[in-house]
């Protein structure tokens, strides 16, 4: 083997080498007769019997010791040490081992149990055989790795590498069992309804379109859990049902949404939304305890007891206390002032309804729960039957946790002419191009003219489990939905991952490590103001440096404040060079200042104009994220007070689409966050503008 080929042609040659030997790398059968677990739980027993098994895992541990050989292997159920040595296999069993397999390789060992002088129980191999060859090495750190895109593209290896990641889906595969369980108990039938649908319904959100070719028909995904299908079933004579699958929203991303996802939905006839919380709240209890062992968690900063007696918050008055407004009698106009009041870009809002929930969506960010969420006015609830004291409002209930919603319930309008007039209303907003507003099913007022008893129906996603994992959901989903980045050329042979034509090495990223930065940050300081005039640029460089800081915490950088310095330090040369060669001459500089070749790196790759492609998640980071400093900065020198305090995160997204305003502000480059460091932009911004304003006095713009 050539002293010059990667790890990657090394392991392809030894799979030759096994062919050679007249060994299959990738056999179909295996001897295997225990689990690791298994020949744990029964070790003392089969040693004293000296009985022979076959262990069957993965090698994650691999150490000689002149002719005694260690190595680690795993399989679901658990590690275990196998003790190798010449004199208990045969000489073309310890070659192999010697030769050709590596961490990685999964094996099959033949042995029995062996306790070593440290007093671990190992097992004493008697045979060693290869199962299948690992071409690809594991990464060595992987744990360390913050790299969102590669962990999410290679799931299977962040599975291997993480075993915490296994059991945090084992547990939810538990969450969606034990409410099946729970619902059947309870005496709801499990049903499945139509997936494509000619209408979509059951929600206010937009759907994805397909095409039938057979029948040369456009229909939708569904975008809830067949509520308008459940709904027929209940006209049919069913009278308790559920569902639990995928359903699919065409509609941004978020640290709480995804676009496909699982949900349940059940309907309960001759019930309303009364007797529905009970049994919802009793069905969040047992689900939480089956899954999780406990009721308490501290989720989003919020310390949450599940156990408690829900209790109730009003929505009308939750909005009028905070904001002065009766949302039942407001007028647009008031409505609007109201919403502005409280950060909502209200010019992208269509219709009464929808600027009524983006004012509660803000107030509901300081409610900690578990508490149950009534009396949502009619607009904003197109499928619930209107309050039976109260007709400006609906009876809904939705669960309240952690500042957002997490289950939605209601007592089902079965009333044709209401519905159909609802639809209508509905209708109209589509018309004036609210994309998310409610499609006229004309089949299902049908279905209503026939009858359907009083209903509760109420629906929860998977947003709950991720909310009690105290994670975004999409680290929550096996296989997130990803742009595709790599081309058949490079998945046949290269063995390094390609994001966005950003080739990354390795997914150990220094830059999320402990290290030096070669500079101090009051060196830093003096040497920014030393070479740089203008204020302005100054005030941009620091802001550079605040929202840096920030991002590595995010990112879990063991040294944060060394993002900072290259944050602080990435336009040091920008005053003394030609913008042809910005970043270039400043990274020299730095380069002969003996300061680490990470830093260095950022500062030289951020001008994305030299088309240098960054190497590491810093550099990524702050190549993309730079630019939004400058729009912060540009969104509070147009407030009245001139202060950071005063902007809003909307604003800034608001002031993003508009391209006339801080036109030097690549917009492009901006919107690559979360292609290429795994961050949406709505997030980033968040982030940015937090870090700034906690530094607005360094900023001037306290």
């Amino acid at each position: 083997m050539s002293e010059n080929s990667s790890e990657y042609d090394i392991r392809r040659e030894k799979v030759a080498k096994l062919r050679l030997l007249g060994l299959d790398p990738y056999p179909a059968t295996t001897k295997r007769t225990i689990s690791v677990q298994g020949f744990l739980d029964v070790f003392d027993d089969l040693e004293g019997e000296k009985k022979t098994e076959f262990i069957s895992g993965r090698v994650r541990l691999q150490r000689a010791h002149g002719k005694l050989i260690f190595i680690t292997i795993e399989d679901a159920s658990g590690r275990l040490q196998i003790v190798l040595t010449n004199q208990d296999l045969s000489e073309e069993d310890f070659s192999l081992v010697v030769d050709v397999v590596d961490v990685g390789d999964i094996v099959e060992v033949s042995g029995t149990p062996f306790v070593t002088k440290k007093g671990e129980r190992s097992m004493l191999a008697k045979s060693v055989s290869i199962l299948t060859k690992s071409v690809r090495p594991l990464p060595d750190k992987w744990k360390g790795m913050q790299d969102d895109e590669a962990r999410y593209r290679r799931r299977y290896v962040d599975m291997i590498m993480r075993p915490e990641l296994r059991e945090m889906f084992r547990m939810k595969s538990i969450f969606w069992q034990s409410m099946r369980q729970f619902l059947v108990t309870e005496g709801f039938l499990e049903v499945e309804t139509p997936v494509l649908e000619n209408t979509p319904g059951g929600a206010d959100a937009e759907p994805f379109v397909t095409h039938h070719k057979a029948l040369d028909l456009d229909l939708y995904l569904r975008i809830s859990m067949g509520e308008l299908w459940q709904k027929r079933l209940m006209v049919g004579g069913f009278e308790k049902t559920f569902e639990i699958g995928r359903q699919f929203r065409n509609e941004g991303l978020s640290p709480e949404h995804l676009q496909d996802y699982t949900q349940m939905e059940f309907y309960w006839s001759f019930a309303d939304y009364e007797m529905g919380m009970i049994l919802v709240e009793r069905m969040y209890k047992y689900v939480v305890q089956q899954t999780f062992g406990k009721l308490e968690f501290s989720i989003r900063g919020f310390d949450i007891d599940l156990n408690q007696s829900w209790g109730r918050i009003d929505y009308c008055e939750t909005i009028l206390e905070a904001t002065g407004v009766d949302v039942t009698s407001a007028s647009d106009a008031e409505l609007q002032a109201a919403a502005e009041k409280c950060g909502v870009n209200v010019s992208e809002i269509r219709g009464r309804g929808k600027l009524i929930d983006a004012i509660w969506k803000q107030l509901r960010k300081q409610i900690a729960g578990p508490v149950f969420l009534v009396n949502h006015p009619v607009e904003v609830s197109p499928l619930a039957k209107r309050h039976a004291g109260r007709l400006d409002v609906v009876e809904r209930f939705q669960v309240i946790l952690a500042g957002s919603e997490v289950g939605n319930g209601y007592s089902e309008l079965n009333d044709p002419a209401e519905q159909h007039e609802r639809f209508l209303d509905q209708a109209k907003l589509r018309e004036a191009g609210d994309g998310e507003a409610q499609m006229h099913d004309e089949e299902f007022v049908e279905a209503l003219e026939f009858g359907m008893p009083p209903t509760c129906g109420f629906g929860v996603s998977e947003r709950l489990f991720s909310f009690l994992m105290d994670k975004p959901i999409k680290e929550c989903v096996m296989f997130p939905l990803l742009r595709p980045k790599l081309s058949d050329q490079s998945v046949q042979t290269s063995p390094d991952l390609v994001v966005n034509s950003v080739e990354v090495k390795s997914v150990d990223d220094t830059t999320l490590s402990n290290f030096d930065s070669g500079i101090t940050r009051a060196e830093a300081e003096k040497l920014v103001f030393s070479e740089v005039i203008d204020e302005g640029l100054r005030r941009h460089m620091l802001a550079t440096e605040s929202i840096m800081v920030a991002l590595g915490k995010h990112f879990g950088a063991s040294s944060p404040e060394v993002w900072g310095i290259a944050g602080l330090l990435h336009d040091v040369d920008y005053e003394k060079c030609a913008l042809e060669e910005h970043s270039l001459v400043g990274a020299k500089m730095l380069e002969e200042r003996g300061v680490h070749k990470d830093v260095v790196d950022a500062v030289r790759e951020h001008n994305y104009m030299h088309k240098i492609e960054p190497k590491t998640l810093m550099s990524k980071t702050l190549m993309c994220l730079e630019q939004l400093t400058g729009l912060i900065i540009a969104c509070a020198l147009v407030r009245p007070d001139k202060s950071l305090g005063s902007v809003k995160a909307s604003s800034v997204r608001k002031k993003l689409k508009d391209k006339s305003f801080a036109r030097g502000v690549d917009r492009e480059m901006a919107a690559k966050s979360e292609e290429l460091i795994g961050l949406p932009l709505e997030q980033a911004i968040e982030i940015c503008l937090a870090a700034m304003q906690q530094d607005a006095d360094k900023l001037g713009l306290a």
